[in-house]
């Protein structure tokens, strides 16, 4: 595949999921879990595919996360160190995020380690904006990422090698195998790094990590009717910290699988997966005997089914179920959760119309109903008005629920009240939108100091619904082709606030600004990204200072299948804080090749 051919890919694929446009070539899934065209969807739904993917060359899934409009990273140091997502100013908690349709939230923090997943193993990602609780249930009160891994047809294969700053180092490769009429993709990669001093305090060290990811991803045609698919994934590795509570490292054991068949009828369409999940945390300090350990699993089932009665009617309905468990010292250590969920969309010329409810029984939490009703106009040549409201909710963490001495087990669910309205253009070489938002979150389950010390001196800590949070803003996004370049600009407005205080949110910065151009020319492509992140409100009346951060790629193709890249992070080595008391990273290097046989 040229050159010019992978980035006209990435354009495309840019283009018609940052707008509401047409487009046959681009597929999404998690607007409403069905293949659909963009167009089809209300929702802003971003995509970053493999193309890019290998053209940003990055350590972690933070790094593709944050150049996409309303999407905010904030980290604890470098690769292998946390990192926390926010979707337009929601709690990181408050993203539900999927593997080929399989949750790895942990049900103990609600959050999701991506240090732990590898960027080798992603074939694409899709991130849907705003509430979709009534497809999904719990966690998505400010949107959903959904990963899916790397897929291979049979006799395509590749290989890479990376090096680069702070010892950094990365093997990678994968094979498709045919049998039949399927296929099944393997894929193995590891990596490594000595980091840099994490945090600033008294333990002056390196902070590293490594892992070995592998992974699985089949599929089998039976007949005209039938299908069978399978996915897998394993992570194993260690990351390294800096922390004031004692531990300074901690071993991840991290799988997840699921077997689904689907069955094709004329216009129907019955989709049954089951599958499970581990999230393992093994936290503990070099040479101590004191261990902390964190384990969620969870077992799911999926039954979705969609139905086309007209060229102009989808129905889509379903029901899910799954049992969480954690391992610890909880007075519940276990929970099932069922929901049932149907939307119906209608498309009336210019007029698109959806509707979506679900059920939400959480063993233990009062239930919950969301909904979501959307409308679009599409006017002139290559306009489109869309606007939305919907209701999310976020069912309490066991840890909320029965932590030991903490917990309290008549929190109720954070609920979330969304509407928003959105301009969107394509044509003429321009894909663009404008979207203005505004969610309320109430009941927020927060942390507080009671005042009250235990036997040993320790203050003891309480959690309640307390919490009220107003996140309203404006989200941008253009792409376009000018002076032999490719441009992407990218702009969030966001005001967070705390209702109950009358005062910023901690964590959030009220404007981000997001620019990268593209060039190719006959072997070589050459990308400019540039990233700005406003000052962020801290603990008290402190803020973080805001920064500028440049990165530069230079990619050469020396054969068909032979390709190298020379990539440059923070290249104007700019002290970049994103959570206090951590520290950045400064200039960073890397030099990659690659072999494929597509």
């Amino acid at each position: 595949m040229s050159l010019k051919t992978r980035f006209s890919l990435v354009a495309l694929a840019l283009g018609a999921t940052f707008s509401a446009s047409a487009t046959e070539d681009v597929i999404v899934v998690t607007g409403d879990r069905f293949d659909s065209a963009p167009e089809q969807q209300l929702t802003i739904i971003n995509t970053i595919e493999r193309v890019e993917i290998e053209k940003i060359s990055p350590t972690s899934v933070a790094d593709l996360l944050e150049r996409l409009p309303g999407v905010s990273v904030t980290r604890n140091g470098g690769a292998g160190q946390n990192a926390s997502i926010s979707i337009r100013g929601a709690n990181s908690d408050h993203v539900l995020v999927l593997v080929d349709g399989i949750r790895i939230n942990s049900a103990t923090l609600g959050s999701v380690s991506f240090s732990t997943i590898s960027p080798e193993q992603i074939e694409r990602i899709e991130v849907v904006k705003g509430p979709r609780a009534s497809v999904w249930g719990s966690d998505a009160i400010g949107g959903v990422i959904q990963i899916f891994t790397r897929k291979l047809d049979q006799g395509q294969w590749y290989a890479g090698a990376a090096v680069g700053s702070d010892a950094y180092g990365r093997l990678a490769a994968g094979v498709g195998v045919g049998h039949g009429d399927g296929r099944t993709s393997l894929t193995l990669s590891t990596e490594q790094g000595d980091g840099f001093d994490a945090k600033r305090d008294g333990e002056d060290d390196d902070d590293g990590f490594d892992r070995i990811t592998a992974g699985i991803n089949g599929g089998q045609t039976l007949n005209n009717q039938w299908q069978l698919n399978w996915v897998g994934q394993y992570n194993t590795g260690n990351n390294e910290y800096d922390s004031s509570y004692g531990g300074n490292e901690a071993d991840f054991d991290n799988f997840l699988w699921n077997l689904g068949a689907q069955y094709n009828q004329g216009d129907y369409t019955s989709k049954l997966s089951v599958g499970q999940a581990r999230d393992y945390n093994d936290n503990f300090r070099d040479g101590s005997p004191d261990h902390s350990i964190y384990e969620t699993r969870r077992e799911q089932l999926n039954w979705s089914n969609q139905y086309l009665p007209s060229d102009v009617l989808t129905l889509i309905g379903g029901v899910d179920f799954y049992n969480e468990s954690v391992r610890g010292d909880y007075a519940q250590d276990e929970r099932d959760v069922l929901g049932v969920y149907a939307l119906a969309r209608a498309d009336l010329d210019a007029w698109l119309l959806e509707a979506s409810v679900r059920y939400d029984d959480v063993e233990n939490i009062d239930s919950e109903t969301s909904y979501n009703l959307s409308a679009a106009y599409r006017f002139g040549n290559g306009w489109r008005l869309t606007a939305g409201h919907g209701t999310a909710f976020k069912a309490p963490t066991f840890n909320d629920l029965y932590w030991p001495g903490s917990g309290n087990p008549d929190l109720r669910s954070e609920t979330a009240s969304n509407s928003d309205l959105t301009l969107s253009y394509s044509g003429d070489g321009y894909n663009a939108y404008l979207s203005v938002f505004h969610n309320d979150v109430e009941d927020l389950i927060d942390w507080f100091n009671t005042g009250v010390k235990n036997e040993f001196d320790y203050d003891i800590w309480a959690v309640d619904n307390i919490a009220e949070a107003r996140l309203q803003g404006i989200e941008l996004s253009v792409n376009f082709s000018s002076l032999g370049l490719d441009h992407q600009v990218a702009y969030t407005y966001l005001d967070a606030e705390d209702k109950q205080k009358d005062e910023q949110l901690e964590g959030r910065s009220e404007h981000e600004f997001d620019y990268s151009a593209s060039y190719a020319w006959t072997q070589w492509d050459l990308t400019l990204d540039y990233h700005y992140q406003g000052k962020r409100k801290e603990r008290g009346d402190n803020y973080l200072d805001p920064y500028h951060k440049v990165d530069l790629s230079l990619g050469y193709e020396l054969s068909e299948s032979w390709f190298v890249r020379l990539k440059a992070n923070n290249l104007l080595d700019e002290e970049i804080i994103t959570s206090a008391n951590y520290n950045g990273p400064g200039t960073e290097w890397f030099l990659s090749v690659s072999y494929t046989q597509f």
